[in-house]
C-alpha cells in the first residue's frame, strides 16, 4: 500500500459529481483528496467548493489543468466534451476517469486511448454497474463455468418515466450525441459484454424512436424544467434504442433501453448458456440449470457485505479499484480501452443501422 495522496480534479459539478464522484474521492477513500473543481456555471461551482471545502474552483478547465498539479481528473460533463477535456487532462499528466460514453465515435475513442498510452496514463470509463454485487456474483459464475458457453444475452435497462431533464443537455443532440442509448443503454451494454468477455462484433441491427419524449411524456421526477417544457424545450434525441448484435464467435446480444414507455421499469439481464442460465437484477441473482435430469432454480443469497436492502455502491467500488490499480495492484479491475471500444463500436453501429433502416457490418 502506497502512502501517496492522490490529488483529484473534477470537471463538472452536476448531479453525478454531487452524489457519486465527490463523496467517493473526498470521504470514502483515504488516499485521495479533491484539490480543485471546475464548472462553467460560476455561481454553482464556487458554492459547491465553499460548501465542501474544496480549495480551488475554476470555470476554465484548461486553467485548472495548467495551475493545479493533479494526479487524477474526473470528466463529468456533457458527452460532446468528453474527448477534448480528457485529452487535455491526459496531456497535462493526469490519469482520467471519464463518464460514459467515453466518446461519441469509435475513431474518437481510439484517439483518446492512444494519447493515454503515449503519455503512460490510465484512461478509464464510468461504466460502474459491473461492480454491483449481482454482477460480481455473475462474473464468478462465468469464471467457474456455471453457464458453459454463453451464446446469447438480453440486457434491459428501461424506464417508464425517466427522461433526465427535458431541455437539458441530455435531450439536446448537439451536446449528448444521442439519448437513452448513450445514457442508460451504455450500462446495459457494458454489463452484457463484461460477462461475455467482450467478443468481437460482426453486425448490428438497431432501431430508435422519440415518440414520447418529444411530446413531453415520460419526464417523471428527473429534473423537469417546466419553463423549458412550456416553451417547447428541445428534445431531438431518442427515448428508445433497441439493438441486435451478432458476434464473430457466433453469440448474440439483444439490447433494450428506454427513457419513456407505457410499461414498468426494468433493469435486468437474461443469460443463455449451454450449461445454465441466469436472470441478473441490480441487487439479486437467479441461476437456472438442470441437476440430476431436473430443472433447478437457485436464488443466490448475495454476501452479507452486500445485503439486498442496501446494494453495494458500484461507483465507489469502481473508484477503489482504480486507485488500487494505480498503486500497482494487478488484480484490481478497471475498464480498459479495448473493452470500452467494443461498446462504442456497437453503439455507433446501432445508430447507423437505425438511420439507414438496415443491418450494418462492423
Amino acid at each position: 500500500m502506497s502512502d501517496k495522496i492522490w490529488r483529484v480534479g473534477i470537471i463538472g459539478a452536476g448531479s453525478i459529481v454531487q452524489w457519486s464522484h465527490y463523496p467517493n474521492f473526498a470521504h470514502a477513500i483515504e488516499s485521495t483528496e479533491i484539490a480543485a473543481i471546475c464548472d462553467v456555471q460560476k455561481e454553482r461551482v464556487e458554492q459547491f467548493a465553499r460548501q465542501h471545502g474544496i480549495p480551488q474552483a475554476y470555470t476554465d478547465y484548461e486553467a485548472m489543468l495548467g495551475k493545479e498539479d493533479l494526479d487524477i481528473v474526473v470528466v463529468a460533463v456533457p458527452n460532446a466534451f468528453h474527448k477534448p477535456m480528457s485529452l487535455a487532462a491526459l496531456k497535462a499528466g493526469a490519469h482520467v476517469l471519464c463518464e460514459k460514453p467515453v466518446a461519441l465515435t469509435l475513431a474518437d475513442a481510439q484517439e483518446m486511448f492512444a494519447v493515454a498510452a503515449e503519455n503512460q496514463r490510465v484512461l478509464t470509463v464510468g461504466t460502474h454497474y459491473r461492480w454491483s454485487a449481482s454482477m460480481r456474483a455473475s462474473r464468478n459464475a462465468v469464471d467457474e463455468g456455471f453457464f458453459g458457453e454463453i451464446y446469447h444475452i438480453r440486457s434491459v435497462y428501461t424506464r417508464r418515466a425517466g427522461i433526465p431533464g427535458f431541455g437539458s443537455w441530455f435531450t439536446r443532440h448537439e451536446l449528448a450525441g444521442g439519448g437513452c442509448g448513450l445514457d442508460i443503454g451504455v450500462h446495459a451494454l457494458d454489463k452484457a459484454l463484461y460477462l461475455m468477455d467482450y467478443p468481437e462484433p460482426a453486425t448490428v441491427s438497431g432501431v430508435t424512436s422519440s415518440r414520447l419524449g418529444a411530446q413531453g411524456v415520460g419526464l417523471g421526477g428527473w429534473g423537469i424544467d417546466r419553463q423549458a417544457l412550456a416553451q417547447g424545450g428541445q428534445f431531438d434525441v431518442e427515448d428508445l434504442a433497441y439493438g441486435l448484435v451478432r458476434f464473430k464467435n457466433g453469440s448474440s446480444l439483444i439490447l433494450q433501453s428506454t427513457w419513456a414507455m407505457h410499461l414498468p421499469d426494468q433493469q435486468l439481464m437474461e443469460i443463455y448458456g449451454t450449461e445454465g442460465g441466469a436472470i441478473v437484477h441490480y441487487d439479486a441473482l437467479e441461476l437456472y440449470r438442470d441437476l440430476h435430469g431436473a430443472p433447478v432454480t437457485i436464488d443466490v443469497e448475495l454476501t452479507p457485505a452486500f445485503p439486498r436492502a442496501q446494494p453495494v455502491n458500484s461507483a465507489l467500488e469502481q473508484t477503489k479499484d482504480l486507485i488500487r490499480h494505480l498503486e500497482g495492484d494487478a488484480d484490481a479491475d478497471v475498464v480498459s480501452g479495448t473493452q470500452a471500444m467494443v461498446g462504442i463500436a456497437i453503439l455507433e453501429g446501432l445508430y447507423q443501422s437505425a438511420a439507414q433502416g438496415q443491418e450494418v457490418a462492423l
